[in-house]
């Protein structure tokens, strides 16, 4: 049994053709680590698997049922491992174990779940959860191995180190389960390794064909992702680069000549403020917007970067909230939880002061198809010269910082903005500006929070 839309269902009820595809490829490969093969038939088996589906296609929720499977019915212990980019990754494996010992006491009844481990506590298997930790890996035995989301996988060791402990056994199982991923890099190299070896079971599903995810889903999704990245996610396509945020003229067409940088605030508005503070790297940015009608007006936007051996003080900042809160009146301010603590504790009794998780997932997601669909529609708008740095010979604005950026997604499908690691790209002014506009939509009681959901069958 299984969840569909948070409802229990058997799976027998609701399982793809792909699905059953893989879950064959697999039995018997699962049968000879439990015991239940002879041994010419076990090294018959095929033992190493590429699993390449679109997000929400089951990938966690199925692994889920064969490790649930093998601990408790194996005939003698057995330890697998599963690794994971992130913490978070790899806790979504034992999440859905989890939940399918819940739902399935008769079957599952000796099982539990630890902190970083399922166990069986009545013959001690066992599956031990990592991420990242190159260290834990080397030297393990395992008898199954699954390597979740592998395109996610910034370095290349923790691979290595697992294929090389899944060769210690003739009957361990390797399986890999991702999404398609980006460039051309050492996991393009294991992907098409896997596809051209008679060894390995590949299978790489391309495009929605989950009936649990609706049309509608698919439209939102399609309508506030950039083409590469939604192709990437959801057809599960190889992209060649990071898909970008906007173009140039996608951002151009926010500005507005007939809006000017506002000095002071206008009667009858209420205003949001955002500040992104860098004391030595990075640009420090306070964008000051409202609500008029439809759109969102940024009524300034002041940058200042650090210089060699100057960096930009924390008296900046709360000189320009002081500045700010005598100008633009009511105004609420949003600051950054972790740069900022001091200056949240010192002014907050004479401020309205609110807290963003600049570093957190949910927040940067947030912020990402918020902002993105405010320039797409055209509801956010800014005077010419935004956000354009002082004493820069070149043009270096807003708009031309919002098209440098490129979006980036996380093992567990989020989003984030993000510029290019060289000293001519930024992304200060767009994180400030998309916190301040995170802030004023929550005053929109028809506004959308937009989140990708994990968790239940097939996601």
């Amino acid at each position: 049994m299984t969840v569909s839309a948070n409802e229990p269902v058997l799976l027998s009820k609701v399982i793809q053709p792909w699905q059953e595809a893989d879950f064959a490829a697999l039995d018997a490969a699962w049968l000879a680590i439990s015991g239940r093969l002879m041994v010419r038939e076990a090294q018959a088996s095929v033992r190493r698997a590429y699993l390449e589906r679109p997000r929400g296609h089951s990938k966690t929720t199925d692994m889920a049922v064969q490790v649930a499977w093998i601990l408790q019915s194996a005939r003698q212990p057995v330890t697998g491992l599963a690794a994971a980019a992130d913490r978070d990754q790899a806790g979504l494996l034992q999440h859905a174990v989890s939940g399918l010992i819940r739902l399935n006491p008769q079957l599952c009844g000796d099982l539990i779940c630890r902190a970083t481990s399922i166990l069986n506590t009545a013959t001690g298997s066992r599956l031990e959860i990592i991420s990242s930790d190159v260290r834990s890996s080397w030297g393990q035995l395992p008898d199954f191995v699954i390597c979740d989301e592998l395109c996610h996988w910034e370095k290349a060791d923790l691979w290595h180190s697992l294929l090389s402990s899944a060769a210690k056994k003739p009957t361990c199982l390797l399986a890999v389960l991702t999404n398609a991923g980006i460039g051309s890099g050492w996991q393009w190299d294991v992907r098409e390794a896997a596809r051209t070896s008679p060894d390995w079971h590949f299978q790489s599903l391309i495009g929605p064909h989950a009936p649990w995810i609706s049309a509608g889903a698919l439209a939102e999704q399609r309508r506030l992702l950039p083409p590469s990245v939604y192709a990437r996610l959801w057809e599960n396509v190889w992209q060649q680069t990071d898909g970008e945020f906007v173009t140039l003229a996608e951002a151009e067409a926010c500005l507005d000549d007939n809006l000017i940088l506002r000095a002071v605030g206008e009667p009858g508005c209420s205003y949001i403020a955002a500040i992104d503070y860098a004391e030595k790297h990075d640009r420090t940015v306070g964008v000051v917007l409202h609500r008029a009608g439809e759109r969102i007006i940024v009524d300034r936007m002041d940058v200042v970067s650090p210089e060699a051996n100057k960096p930009v003080p924390v008296r900046w900042v709360e000189d320009w909230i002081k500045a700010m809160a005598k100008a633009f009146r009511p105004i609420r301010f949003v600051l950054d939880e972790y740069q900022l603590v001091g200056t949240l504790q010192k002014l907050s009794s004479q401020h309205q002061l609110k807290r963003f998780a600049f570093a957190g997932g949910k927040g940067n997601h947030a912020l990402a198809l918020q902002l993105r669909q405010l320039i797409i529609q055209r509801q956010l708008a800014w005077y010419p010269t935004c956000g354009q740095l002082v004493g820069s010979s070149q043009r270096d604005d807003l708009a031309t910082e919002l098209a440098s950026l490129i979006l980036r997604t996380s093992s567990t499908g989020r989003v984030r903005i993000d510029h290019r690691k060289d000293a001519g790209h930024h992304d200060d002014r767009s994180f400030a500006l998309g916190a301040a506009c995170v802030e004023i939509l929550k005053d929109d009681p028809t506004s959308e929070v937009f989140e990708v959901q994990e968790g239940g069958f097939g996601w």
